[in-house]
């Protein structure tokens, strides 16, 4: 382990002061335990060198700078709760940034909010809901910071039908580079205030964020706004108890309606008829056991010894959608409650009302505020997840199967809870012509056979997504960046060259932006691992160009 030299950690105080850095062992080691992603039930990330707190973006700046100067490289931290958030090499600095936690404007008229890195999807959904408006939230959860998700991560979610997803709504960024000089993309470049990111002024989104972000590989982001948009809601979501017991009054002029449907092909018809009608504020696809899989795992695996119990749950609610009407009035409230009619009947579905206790008051807390998901991150287990890319619904639905079958030897061998393999997480987006999925697994810590699934799983999920075309959105794994970069125009030869361009002093961290790894194809089948190199040798990228 490496010890920070006396001088570079006087660097670091002058830059925060004193009392905002720190190299105490056990302080770092805090650092290292992350719970997501994980495959080592010891020290789960590489441990830091140093942790800094800056509270500006100058004091940013002089960190940055500092860490050129002492040949240290830097890893920016919001609110991350994976091992993507933390070092992955030693002789990093961490840079944490929860100091930074202020919305910086809310700007009703044009819809929009600045905001700094530690505000959290919650914090900034309260601030915008008193205004009549709402903030996009990512599925992990409203702990997150939106400012993360815009401008370095995914940044997916259950309100997608209605906001999108975090990519598409960043606006004008505040960017610290990986040799610490200070850029302004769109409109803040040219002193025009926040409210567009692509001009009048420089645009660099592709380069900024592309389709997964760069995981602070590209240096630190000290604000950016976002767009907002309407909620006819009330100011305030009124809430008594926690999570799992909460009661919300919900607002007359919303309704949660479960929609069920038999077959693949119905399922996808309906949802593409929805975004055609305009109609809905919130829509998910999840297994109906989702909810007390993620609360009360144990308790999930005696009941779906029922027999009856597990194929009400895998069979016959096979195809489930969850979809949250919101109108300005009542009568539009009822005009889309007659078009959501309309769909699912002509699609052979059933509508299941959701309004009624004890399902109905917890909805709103765990839906429009996503404040479930934390608690599937437990000591004793937690969840993983196979990314395919965003694509349309005939595309993700056969994939989605695929991966099921993909799961069941490890169910079969206690190496993953059984959820019936069929556990996908759907938001479409955008009037539904496209749609994100990802297969979940969980699996527990502190069982050898459970973590030695992970990579096969992540193995065989690639395998199955490259066959029919599509491109994984996990390519935060070397692995995953390795095999699918020369399928895929090479793309990791033009992140490393943004790399050298953007940091010839290779400060920033970028082990999850440019980083591949081979995978270790002798943990899973001979076929499928043969299968994948043949397809590679058949797909793979030349020079000249694509395949043909």
């Amino acid at each position: 382990m490496r010890v920070i030299s006396d001088e570079a950690y006087q660097a670091l105080r002058d830059a925060v002061g004193e009392e905002n850095v720190s190299r105490e062992p056990a302080v770092l080691d805090a650092y290292a335990w992350q719970p997501f992603l994980n495959e080592d039930p010891g020290l789960w990330t590489a441990r830091p060198e140093a942790v800094v707190l800056p509270g500006s973006t100058q004091e940013v700046q002089a960190v940055v700078r500092a860490c050129n100067r002492q040949g240290l490289k830097f890893k920016a931290l919001c609110t991350g709760w994976g091992v993507h958030a933390g070092p992955t090499a030693e002789g990093v600095v961490q840079v944490d940034l929860r100091r930074m936690d202020r919305i910086l404007e809310i700007d009703e008229k044009n819809m929009i909010a600045v905001v700094e890195p530690y505000v959290s999807g919650a914090q900034l959904q309260a601030e915008a809901m008193r205004r009549g408006l709402n903030t996009h939230l990512i599925g992990a959860g409203p702990v997150c910071s939106p400012l993360a998700s815009a401008t370095s991560m995914h940044g997916v979610g259950h309100d997608g039908i209605y906001m999108s997803y975090s990519p598409r709504n960043v606006l004008g960024v505040e960017w610290v580079l990986p040799d610490g000089e200070l850029l302004r993309l769109g409109t803040p470049g040219s002193g025009e205030g926040w409210f567009s990111g692509d001009g009048p002024g420089p645009s660099l989104r592709g380069i900024m964020r592309g389709a997964s972000g760069a995981f602070g590989g590209l240096g630190v982001f000290t604000a950016c706004a976002l767009k907002l948009f309407n909620w006819p809601g009330p100011p305030v979501l009124k809430a008594e108890g926690a999570v799992i017991d909460s009661m919300v009054e919900q607002p007359p002029n919303m309704r949660f309606y479960g929609c069920v449907f038999h077959e693949a092909g119905d399922f996808a018809d309906a949802v593409y008829e929805v975004g055609e009608a305009e109609i809905g504020y919130l829509c998910v696809r999840m297994t109906m056991g989702s909810f007390p899989m993620a609360m009360a795992p144990k308790l999930y695996r005696a009941i779906m010894r029922t027999r009856n119990v597990r194929s009400i749950v895998y069979d016959t609610l096979r195809y489930p959608l969850i979809i949250l009407l919101a109108g300005d009035s009542m009568a539009e409230l009822e005009y889309q409650e007659a078009v959501l009619r309309l769909i699912v009947n002509a699609h052979d579905g059933i509508i299941l009302d959701m309004q009624a206790p004890p399902l109905g008051p917890m909805l709103p807390l765990n839906l429009i505020r996503a404040s479930l998901i934390p608690i599937a991150f437990r000591l004793g287990g937690t969840f993983c997840t196979n990314l395919d890319e965003n694509d349309a619904l005939d595309s993700q639905m056969p994939w989605a199967d695929a991966i099921a079958e993909v799961k069941r030897p490890w169910i079969e061998r206690g190496a993953i809870l059984d959820d019936g393999a069929e556990n996908p997480y759907f938001v479409p987006y955008e009037n539904n012509t496209w749609a994100h999925c990802e297969v979940v697994h969980m699996y527990s810590v502190h069982e050898e056979e459970s973590l030695e699934a992970l990579k096969p799983l992540s193995f065989l999920s690639t395998l199955e997504a490259v066959e029919r075309c599509m491109t994984p959105l996990s390519v935060l794994t070397p692995e995953v960046r390795k095999a699918l970069s020369p399928l895929a125009g090479h793309f990791n030869r033009w992140q490393k060259r943004i790399s050298a361009d953007f940091d010839p002093g290779q400060a920033a961290d970028a082990g999850l932006y440019t980083a591949e790894r081979d995978f270790e194809t002798d943990k899973v089948d001979a076929e499928k691992a043969r299968r994948f190199r043949e397809l590679g040798e058949k797909l793979r990228w030349t020079e000249e160009g694509p395949p043909e």
